[in-house]
């Protein structure tokens, strides 16, 4: 192979990689961290939600007690996925939600059971 061949193939494969790498993390900008950091209050008004880079915690509005901790991730554009163990029960959970808009979340968790968070501020 020609020294001329190599050094395109080479550059359509650093094109490609880079083109990749933009398109997922455009898509962690868009959705995830840090777009979503922020307080966000549950649809029942139990309790509020911290969000912080990836990582949250559930605080009861109440006593101010953590009721929940967990992490969330961003799985496409629109579409986070948040994990939980409930400080009580010690049981951990999963739902997948949907950001209908930028300040709010509709979320189903893994036993069918639905929530929204909406951004406060």
């Amino acid at each position: 192979m020609s020294m001329r061949i190599k050094n395109w193939t080479l550059g359509v494969i650093a094109v490609g990689a880079m083109s990749f790498l933009a398109a997922c993390q455009n898509a962690k900008d868009i959705a995830g961290p840090p777009v979503l950091n922020g307080n966000w209050a549950s649809s029942d008004g139990v309790y509020v939600a911290q969000l912080l880079n990836g990582q949250f915690k559930a605080v009861a509005n109440d006593t101010g007690n953590v009721i929940s901790e967990g992490s969330y991730i961003a799985l496409a554009e629109n579409e986070i996925q948040l994990s939980w163990v409930g400080r009580i029960s010690g049981k951990s959970n999963q739902a997948e939600c949907l950001k209908s808009d930028p300040n709010q979340l509709d979320c189903v968790d893994v036993n069918g059971n639905k929530f929204s968070l909406r951004r406060s501020l």
